[in-house]
């Protein structure tokens, strides 16, 4: 309660209790006559009662404060007017006590039980309270008259004396055997909850000043001690209701950074999964469409948006579609062209910067039928960049209006630059690809030129002199035939090996094993060098994982023979049912993998396109004059069926 309430309040209570003192007409000093009863018994009990009625506001206002404060106040004062001192004090205590020990516990069992309500059980356990201490200390009431009109010091402090004596012994003893708590902890609780040093001072100096002035005053004093005692008990429990009040906005604030603190880091946490989630769709995913899917799905996961689209432009830089979406109503968009002027993406195609747009239904740059379809109501878009060139755009839309800020947008910044990552590195790929199909045309360019053309040349001038000399030296042509006859075989031989290395027949026919042991025989009437071939397992593999191994050992071996100047090479071919092994291994001169690979370098990034496209992995293992060993592993599930 606030400090003016509780003003009010204690203004109000003086003034009813004022006019009930005013009430009782007390004499003037001398004598000890006692004072008479002019109220009957019930009136004086229905006055008590009305005035511990209107000291409960004060048990509110002080919010906490120990119960019997109305209900002491109430007895002491009535007690303390109209009894003697020792009486008093013990109908003060009697009733306090019967209102804790009994009273009390019967209120709490009754209102949890929930029969009837707080203030019914309350009011009359008081009134009950009040009344038997009042009717005790009138059975035993003294003649000499009450203590406003005495002068008897002894019986005053005697009365004090017990006052204090059970309140502050006997009453928290008897607490203790309730409870069953032990006797110290529970005392030394009691004192620190009981206000002593008011306690102390209005009893005393009520009692001095009865003694002293012998009038109406001293009974003010009396009366309105327990009042100033209450209200600096109130005083206190706003204190610490404020100091209260602090502490939970202390704990709040904390609660509050605590909290934004957490958000961060999950923030921070979806940011790293969905870097994490890119990275590995880049290094496992067979085309870059399956990674733009997966940029588009993360994009929105981070930012909490709907839906997303990725737009790329076409080599030259001259058009734009839609390569990737995600979101409810986004799939039949993919292929879509968007113009290349006038729009949001075509701005950040040429500004190079990320755009917002906070009311995309009313923007005229955003295609609005992407807009219905996805029920956009804020949208942020990120430039796809390489180091130097723009390459296309990842928005990505909300439902909710203000649903991003700058850190969705640099989150979607990110992720735009592994998109960039991602082109840029397919870009060379497909270079690469370009570039090994080349080498490829070249060398079987070289085979045919040294060995096919040369020998239809040959054949071409022994039959030219062949037809010269068939009239003239018969017998001679007939040489020149028989000899032109066997290097057109050598010719047709020639070209099926080159055949063979292309798309060799024994692949399909009879399979990865007989298909390398083939190449390997070839391999090693070409070139003179010894090789061992071990075979581990029969499995048929599908036609794409039997390709592309053998394609692998084929390039491998060609690049033993360009550079490795080795004297003995090593393969090994192990199927499993779950993935299919090749090793090539080489004692030649070797080279250092970490400083690039030597001229051949197009053709290793052909065995490594191979095998990522089938979810494999090619590892190359090699030293300046220690060989090279090259292992490839494919997952034998993929690439179809074995056919």
């Amino acid at each position: 309660m606030k400090p003016s309430r509780a003003l009010w309040i204690s203004l109000l209570s003086l003034g009813l209790l004022t006019a009930a003192a005013a009430f009782l007409p007390l004499r003037a000093p001398g004598g000890g006559e006692p004072l008479p009863a002019l109220l009957p018994a019930a009136a004086q009990v229905a006055l008590i009662a009305l005035l511990v009625w209107l000291a409960q506001p004060w048990r509110v206002a002080i919010r906490g404060a120990r119960g019997d404060i109305s209900i002491s106040m109430a007895i002491d004062v009535a007690a303390m007017l109209l009894f003697h001192p020792l009486v008093a004090a013990l109908g003060s205590a009697l009733g306090t006590a019967l209102y804790h020990l009994v009273g009390g516990p019967f209120t709490r069992r009754v209102v949890r039980e929930q029969r009837v309500p707080r203030a019914v059980i309350r009011g009359m356990v008081t009134f009950s309270a009040v009344a038997l201490g009042s009717w005790a200390a009138r059975v035993i009431r003294p003649t000499h008259g009450p203590i406003v009109f005495t002068a008897d010091w002894l019986a005053l402090f005697l009365g004090i004396s017990i006052r204090l004596l059970i309140r502050i012994v006997f009453y928290p003893l008897g607490m203790a055997a309730l409870r069953q708590a032990p006797v110290w902890p529970h005392l030394r609780r009691e004192w620190e909850r009981l206000p002593l040093v008011p306690f102390l001072l209005v009893t005393t100096l009520g009692g001095t000043a009865a003694l002293v002035y012998q009038y109406q005053p001293a009974a003010l004093v009396l009366l309105f001690g327990p009042l100033a005692s209450t209200w600096f008990l109130s005083q206190e429990f706003h204190r610490m209701n404020q100091l209260l009040e602090t502490l939970e906005d202390k704990v709040a604030e904390r609660t509050a950074q605590l909290a934004e603190t957490v958000r961060a880091l999950e923030r921070r946490l979806a940011e790293s999964e969905a870097l994490h989630a890119v990275d590995e769709a880049i290094s496992t995913a067979i085309n870059p469409d399956e990674v733009l899917a997966v940029i588009a799905r993360e994009s929105v996961r981070v930012t909490g948006g709907s839906s997303a689209l990725i737009t790329l432009l076409t080599p030259d830089g001259s058009r734009q579609f839609v390569r990737a979406t995600y979101g409810e109503g986004m799939k039949g968009y993919v292929g879509l062209e968007l113009p290349m002027e006038g729009n949001l993406t075509s701005l950040v195609l040429q500004t190079g910067k990320p755009h917002v747009s906070r009311e995309p239904h009313r923007d005229p740059r955003l295609n609005q039928e992407l807009v219905r379809a996805g029920g956009w109501r804020d949208v942020i878009e990120a430039p796809i960049r390489t180091k130097d060139r723009t390459l296309g755009v990842l928005v990505v839309a909300s439902r909710q209006p203000g649903r991003f800020d700058d850190q969705h947008l640099r989150l979607l910044t990110l992720l735009a630059n592994q998109a960039g990552r991602l082109i840029e590195n397919s870009e060379l790929h497909a270079k690469a690809r370009e570039v090994a199909v080349l080498e490829e045309r070249n060398r079987l360019a070289r085979e045919l030129h040294d060995s096919v053309t040369q020998v239809l040349f040959g054949l071409t001038l022994n039959l030219e002199s062949a037809v010269g000399l068939l009239d003239r030296q018969p017998e001679k042509a007939r040489a020149l035939l028989t000899r032109s006859r066997e290097m057109a075989g050598e010719a047709l031989a020639e070209m099926r090996s080159l055949i063979f290395e292309l798309r060799p027949a024994a692949l399909q026919e009879k399979g990865l094993a007989m298909a390398l042991s083939n190449h390997i025989n070839l391999f090693r009437r070409r070139h003179g060098v010894e090789v061992t071939f071990t075979l581990n397992g029969d499995e048929r593999l599908s036609p794409d994982v039997e390709f592309a191994l053998y394609r692998v050992a084929q390039e491998a071996l060609n690049n033993v023979a360009k550079h490795a100047q080795a004297r003995h090479v090593r393969v090994k071919l192990d199927l499993r049912p779950e993935e299919a092994r090749l090793e090539v291994c080489d004692d030649g001169v070797g080279f250092d993998p970490t400083a690039g690979a030597p001229s051949g370098s197009f053709g290793m990034i052909g065995m490594k396109e191979r095998v990522s496209e089938l979810r494999g992995s090619l590892e190359v293992i090699s030293a300046p004059g220690q060989g090279t060993c090259i292992r490839a592993r494919i997952p034998a599930a993929s690439g179809g069926d074995p056919g």
